[in-house]
């Protein structure tokens, strides 16, 4: 009995020790993750007074966002709407630098090398980019919300746009938040005749430093990415059953060593942060070595209301990756030659040992949620960034709680057990009865 006790008090103490050892994991991998940049965000960079206001006028939006360390290990970011709403992203390391912007360039249909580091050499240790290339519109007269499933049916009922035939307000840069929002307004469509209200924004936070977003799903950040939501308000659909996609291109740097672009999704057993959500998309440009990779990433998840929680949440589906230089990608392939992405890459972009572009359907709804039409609004965060993507971990709170659930019966257990211990200890000691003095002399004595 007393070995039994004995095996139950060391079983449940290892099982403690390893929540407590998972609970310093936890800590210690918040601890060393202490990265921090100072950003810094210019609107126009390199832009006078004239080539600006042609810039303006055409909806030509840049911001340049530099995101440095005090080693110089520096993260590029130039936002922009020309041709594609578009993030692009170089780190360098080494000496301090910055990019050049020839709007003369910038502003005329032929753009390659307007975007480069000047004649100084330059430590470019990798190139990514996010380009969003079209807004898909379609009649989900089967409430599948399946994109693809619409697609083999029936495409005569889909309303493709390019974003290169939205024009886009002017941009205005938050620099105490380093935020941003390239906005299509309900005035602009107007004029356009693409809609007769709503508007359409992409609104972008470049991170400094570690945390996460207080807004759902409340993405945690590193200070390597950025941020954005977005958002379509008040957009007035052409169906009845109308649902939304966007179309995104991936490109990045390429080189024999390099694996295959994918997607990977990552299960989790909480959902303390984004109630109802246990997984975490991945888009990743290198996916042996995270660590020297570009990720884009999100939740599974948008919302159909500006007061996000569970009950306005909706689904995000993703769809085959594509490779943008197969013949039927030659839309795409226009659309991304017009980018920053080729103002800075030039010919090389479409040189394959050089570099790789994937294109994929990104699309939002469930099935027998009212479509678009129910709530005229939805809205989904992602980020864009450069090495190990953040991963949700089961959080500390999590684990000190379910480290005292079993810490509680655990005490019990081992007081209970050496308690009844040191009862059978004394119970035996007590049996035996010594024979006395008197004893003997009469045993003697007969």
């Amino acid at each position: 009995m007393t070995k039994s006790y004995g095996k139950r008090i060391v079983k449940m103490a290892l099982i403690s020790k390893g929540f407590l050892l998972l609970l310093a994991v936890q800590i210690l991998s918040v601890l060393s993750d202490n990265t921090k940049r100072k950003v810094t965000i210019t609107p126009w960079p390199d832009c006078d007074k004239n080539e600006c206001e042609e810039a303006r006028l055409a909806g030509r939006n840049v911001v340049y966002a530099k995101a440095a360390t005090t080693n110089n290990d520096i993260l590029h970011y130039v936002f922009s709407t020309i041709g594609l709403p578009t993030v692009l992203l170089v780190r360098t390391t080494g000496e301090d630098n910055s990019l050049f912007f020839n709007w003369t360039m910038l502003n005329e249909s032929s753009i390659f090398g307007a975007i480069n580091f000047g004649e100084k050499k330059v430590n470019i240790n990798y190139t990514f980019a996010v380009a969003f290339t079209r807004l898909i519109e379609y009649d989900d007269k089967d409430d599948s919300a399946d994109l693809e499933a619409n697609q083999k049916k029936d495409t005569t009922r889909w309303l493709i746009r390019d974003f290169n035939e939205f024009p886009w307000q002017n941009v205005s840069v938050n620099e105490k938040t380093n935020s941003f929002v390239f906005n299509i307004s309900k005035e602009v469509m107007d004029e356009t005749s693409e809609t007769n209200n709503g508007t359409i924004s992409f609104t972008f936070s470049v991170k400094g430093d570690n945390g996460r977003a207080s807004e759902l799903p409340c993405l945690l950040y590193g200070a390597n990415e950025t941020m954005f939501d977005f958002i379509m308000a008040n957009f007035t659909p052409s169906f009845n059953n109308s649902r939304f996609a966007l179309e995104a291109v991936v490109v990045s740097k390429s080189d024999m060593h390099t694996k295959e672009m994918d997607v990977e999704q990552t299960e989790s057993i909480d959902d303390e942060y984004t109630p109802g959500v246990f997984q975490i998309i991945d888009w990743l440009t290198n996916p042996q070595r995270k660590d020297i990779s570009g990720f884009f990433q999100w939740k599974p998840v948008s919302y159909i209301s500006k007061s996000r929680g569970r009950n306005t949440a909706s689904k995000v589906n993703y769809y085959k990756l594509k490779n943008l230089n197969d013949l039927n990608a030659t839309l795409e392939s226009s659309l991304i030659n017009n980018t920053v992405v080729a103002a800075f890459i030039s010919e090389s972009l479409w040189h394959e040992e050089e570099y790789k572009m994937k294109f994929a359907n990104i699309s939002f709804g469930i099935p027998k949620d009212g479509f678009y039409v129910k709530n005229n609004y939805s809205v989904w965060t992602a980020a864009i960034g450069y090495g190990t993507p953040p991963e949700d971990t089961i959080s500390a709170t999590v684990i000190i709680t379910i480290s005292a659930g079993l810490g509680i019966p655990v005490i019990i257990i081992i007081v209970g057990g050496i308690y009844s211990i040191i009862r059978k200890m004394r119970t035996k000691s007590t049996a035996y009865q010594p024979i006395s003095a008197d004893s003997r002399n009469q045993y003697q004595k007969e």
